[in-house]
């Protein structure tokens, strides 16, 4: 799938993991660029930005780029969070109070083993 938008760039933040994080707005988008635009949330993209129009030659280039995906690298509390998650819902439980159960036991855990 392939969108094009004029947008503004809104904000950049580094984060924790080392990775960037840019923040556009757009215009109003009407129902399907929206709905194209939501398509792609989560997944592996390409991004060309550029403050003047983009040539023929400029979005082959990116076209021709090959897009590396691979898993995404969760850190370990956010794969603690999903297994979490997981459990509560074979258990049949609210995933939000079991996770508080379960970390508020770890914390107490490890807390009991400091001086």
């Amino acid at each position: 799938m392939k969108i094009i938008l004029e947008c503004q760039i809104d904000g950049i933040a580094s984060k924790v993991d080392g990775t960037v994080s840019i923040k556009i707005g757009t215009q109003e988008l009407d129902k399907n660029a929206a709905g194209d635009l939501f398509g792609l949330r989560g997944k592996h993209c390409k991004i060309l930005i550029s403050d003047s129009n983009i040539t023929t030659m400029e979005a082959e280039l990116v076209d021709n780029q090959t897009l590396v995906t691979g898993k995404k690298h969760k850190t370990e509390s956010a794969r603690l969070r999903a297994v979490l998650f997981l459990l509560s819902q074979q258990l049949g439980q609210d995933s939000e109070t079991y996770y508080k159960q379960i970390m508020n036991g770890l914390i107490d855990h490890y807390k009991s083993k400091l001086d």
